[in-house]
């Protein structure tokens, strides 16, 4: 019996060797990439400008008298990739932005909490700081329809219309659990170790990306992933929330594409139901359903959602 304890315990010795070998290659291979991905990242597109002592990348394509801006869910890697199905076809006829807020993209990962009030006064400078003026059409995607509703109370003069993708609402977080620090201390430590490149092949990403921008997109996956600017907006939603239910509903013309909630945790008359609720009484406001995933809207929606942007936008120039 002990003499078979002992062949078990050389096993598990030397497995953990193993693990512990395999670790440290990882690391030592994760660190010559990130050296490497350094100057691939300098092709990535858009001007990163100052704001409060750090660099916020903003991505401006096109010319036209209405401006669209691009606002990233929760957590999103690469924003200028996200929304380009849709801005290169609507950069013929519209000024298209994509903000890349702090922690998103190519913009810096800053200490400071990142509460929604705070996101809207520094996106918004940073679009008037290249040269995109008001008054904007916001295109929220998940989370950042609580920035939209955020700007569109702060600053009304700014927000000529709101295109909600799939955009998150107040009561979209009524169930939230901010408590994510175990998570991200698991996920800081795999990306410490280069693990999350075994997870992140081009199959990740959707098939309308080129072979260029998924090497772009996975560098930035490798080292930007649930960063601390991610977190900090997680634990400052409820706070960002509560401010939007104790202001007035912002009136501005809202057109809204849900899809079956596929992927958040709802159900499709859940996920649906909280943007009826919150737009209950507004004057202008419209919804067109799609029968996909959250994730799924823009790569497998991206022609309808052209369509009736463009429909919006004309409708608000008259």
């Amino acid at each position: 019996m002990k003499k078979a304890l002992k062949i078990v315990g050389k096993i598990f010795l030397g497995l953990l060797i193993l693990i512990a070998v395999f670790l440290i290659i990882m690391t030592i291979y994760n660190q010559i990439m990130l050296k490497k991905e350094d100057k691939l990242l300098d092709s990535y597109p858009g001007e990163r400008v100052e704001i409060d002592g750090h660099k916020l990348n903003v991505y401006v394509e096109g010319e036209g008298e209405q401006t669209l801006v691009f606002l990233p869910p929760s957590a999103d890697t690469s924003p200028v990739f996200t929304f380009k199905p849709l801005y290169t076809q609507l950069s013929d006829e519209y000024r298209c932005a994509v903000v890349e807020r702090f922690g998103y993209g190519m913009s810096d990962v800053i200490d400071d909490d990142r509460d929604f009030e705070t996101i809207v006064k520094q996106d918004r400078e940073a679009l008037q700081k290249s040269g995109v003026e008001a008054p904007y059409i916001l295109c929220p995607y998940s989370m950042s329809g609580i920035e939209a509703l955020t700007w569109a109370q702060l600053y009304p003069d700014d927000v000529a219309g709101i295109v909600g993708i799939d955009m998150a609402f107040p009561e979209s977080y009524d169930d939230t659990n901010t408590d994510i620090s175990g998570e991200v201390r698991l996920i800081s430590a795999v990306k410490a170790t280069g693990l999350i490149r075994l997870f992140v092949g081009d199959d990740k990403f959707p098939d309308t990306d080129s072979p260029e921008d998924i090497k772009l997109e996975r560098a930035l996956v490798c080292r930007n992933f649930l960063n601390k600017c991610h977190v900090s907006e997680a634990e400052n939603i409820k706070a960002s929330v509560k401010r939007i239910t104790d202001g007035e509903k912002p009136d501005v013309p809202m057109y809204l594409y849900l899809t079956n909630g596929g992927g958040t945790g709802s159900s499709e008359e859940e996920w649906q139901g909280f943007a009826k609720s919150y737009t209950e009484g507004m004057a202008d406001v419209r919804s067109e359903s799609f029968e996909c995933g959250h994730s799924e809207i823009i790569t497998k929606k991206h022609e309808q959602l052209i369509k009736g942007i463009r429909e919006f936008a004309e409708g608000l120039g008259k």
